[in-house]
């Protein structure tokens, strides 16, 4: 594993600007002449020639906006950087000629990394504000406060922080094979590391060994953390693993997997290259990708 292995929603060039989110602040950095904007539409981006549409955010004020209106994401160098939900589709398409709206997903393919990790950041804390509007403490609706990145319920003055879920996702390794399964609902022939979200008093070790026993009925032993990728579908923290086989007979979990099957390093780095057509590849933009092209690489 190297330092510049592409991890798409990572590397945002900013500084949160944790201790420079007061009112005063906040208003020092929406009003600045250098200040960026970009907008969304019920989880969607406004693009133009695959890149965010970027403006002063004084040309977006006014408009009709979601919770929690600007959120401050953060300064990239000097510039402080926002973004903006927007609650009309019209509105957002008029604010740039040519513009279109597109999903993360489709955007993950071809956006630059910069862009795709302030993109994901957007989406993760505009997702969470959208599922906790309410206090979880009394019930009462809750207030968006530091620019964004916390609520408060003004009823029983409790703080609400945005969740990040830890998930598990492994490459389950048997000599020069590795096991690969599919999800249920997936396309036919796309295969993937199998993954599962940690329970409260797991390690990730622990989880690792858990999720595939349960999956797969595979005895798995050597958890090695590799890297980790923030998912922004809606706010997961992805851990990526290896780990190593104890046995081999796979018994699915027919609820959490359609299929799982060894493969081969051999074919892998065929349907890498394109060369093999013995399954989907994991798209590029995914961790489970970067786990098996660590893997082959080896």
């Amino acid at each position: 594993m190297t330092s510049n292995t592409p991890i798409a929603f990572a590397g945002a060039p900013l500084d949160l600007a944790e201790n420079l989110r007061s009112s005063g602040d906040l208003n020092t950095f929406l009003t600045a002449d250098n200040a960026r904007a970009f907008a969304m539409f019920h989880g969607k981006f406004l693009v133009k020639n695959g890149s965010l549409v970027q403006m002063h955010p004084s040309q977006i004020k006014g408009a009709h906006l979601y919770d929690p209106g600007p959120l401050f994401l953060g300064l990239d160098g000097n510039i402080p950087q926002f973004t903006f939900s927007l609650a009309k589709e019209d509105e957002a398409l008029a604010l740039v000629k040519g513009g279109a709206l597109e999903t993360l997903r489709d955007l993950a393919d071809f956006m630059d990394a910069r862009e795709l990790a302030l993109a994901g950041r957007a989406k993760s804390l505009f997702d969470w504000h959208r599922s906790h509007r309410f206090c979880s403490n009394c019930g009462a609706e809750s207030k968006p406060q530091a620019g964004g990145v916390t609520r408060n319920c003004p009823t029983c003055d409790t703080d609400h922080f945005p969740r990040v879920n830890p998930v598990v996702i492994m490459l389950i390794l048997d000599g020069d094979n590795c096991l690969l399964g599919r999800g249920p609902e997936w396309p036919e022939g796309a295969y993937s590391a199998l993954a599962g979200f940690v329970s409260p008093g797991e390690s990730l070790s622990e989880a690792c060994i858990r999720e595939v026993k349960e999956e797969a009925n595979i005895d798995v032993e050597n958890p090695i953390y590799k890297f980790s990728q923030p998912w922004p579908f809606p706010g997961q923290l992805m851990m990526g693993m290896f780990c190593t086989a104890k046995n081999t007979k796979i018994t699915l979990d027919t609820k959490e997997l359609a299929d799982a099957k060894w493969f081969s390093k051999e074919t892998v780095r065929g349907v890498f290259a394109g060369t093999d057509n013995a399954f989907i590849r994991p798209p590029e933009f995914t961790i489970a990708h970067q786990l098996v092209k660590a893997w082959l690489e080896e």
